[in-house]
């Protein structure tokens, strides 16, 4: 067997939540070497991946792919935070202000829905001063739906090991996530709480990348009657 030999062309680089990656060109003389061959960078990054291709002059030039964290990486985590805010339409019934809604604007709780025209606020009407006038249209009718705020919040860092706690209160109310206090949400949001989704986790050589995700609620709040329980778990949390 030959001598397998290192190329120049080294290239990598290391990811906002600390994982490097790291591609190693060498070129071999055989293919049952572009599939074994395995050099030991000796920084503790574990192999993951090859490609190779065959040369003109017969050889193979193989790409190793190594991923993870180095042995001196530092054991405090390099995490990201994201907020991703959406609107989307819920029923108009959800409207923290239904209520001055259902009365202004003639509400139809038989059918569900508002009134096409809205009713006289001038008194009792007679033949003659009622009879020609025309039915002032309704601005709501029609309207099933109305557009509110969402947002998730993501915090992604990564580990050695996945953490013992990661799956605990999913499904659980939280009043803050850690980190969110950097967004400003106004003061008006104060209504609204979090309810903790399942993590994402992605297995990278030695190391774990680990998304955490809480879904902003409603104008009223997630209601802790119906997300009072941790749902892997025997209890509430």
């Amino acid at each position: 067997m030959s001598t397998p030999l290192p190329t120049t062309g080294i290239s990598g680089g290391i990811s906002e939540t600390g994982v490097a990656t790291i591609e190693v060109p060498m070129f071999v003389d055989t293919l049952a070497e572009a599939l074994s061959v395995l050099p030991n960078l000796g920084i503790g990054i574990p192999y993951r991946s090859r490609s190779f291709t065959q040369e003109d002059d017969g050889g193979f030039k193989v790409t190793l792919h190594f991923e993870g964290m180095s042995d001196d990486a530092k054991d405090e985590d390099q995490v990201t935070f994201e907020l991703d805010t959406s609107m989307a339409e819920d029923p108009i019934q959800t409207h923290p202000f239904f209520e001055t809604l259902k009365t202004r604007y003639a509400w139809d709780a038989a059918k569900e829905q508002f009134a096409e025209t809205l009713p006289e606020t001038s008194g009792e009407q007679t033949a003659l001063s009622g009879s020609g006038k025309k039915a002032k249209k309704n601005p709501m009718f029609g309207v099933d739906n109305w557009l509110v705020v969402g947002a998730v919040f993501r915090k992604t860092y990564a580990a050695r090991t996945i953490p013992s706690g990661i799956l605990r209160g999913i499904g659980t109310v939280v009043e803050k996530p850690p980190g969110i206090e950097q967004f400003k949400i106004p003061g008006a949001a104060k209504k609204r709480n979090w309810l903790k989704l399942a993590p994402k986790l992605k297995r990278k050589g030695n190391a774990v990348e680990i998304t955490e995700e809480y879904m902003l609620s409603g104008p009223n709040g997630w209601l802790r009657d119906v997300y009072g329980q941790a749902q892997l778990e025997g209890g509430s949390e």
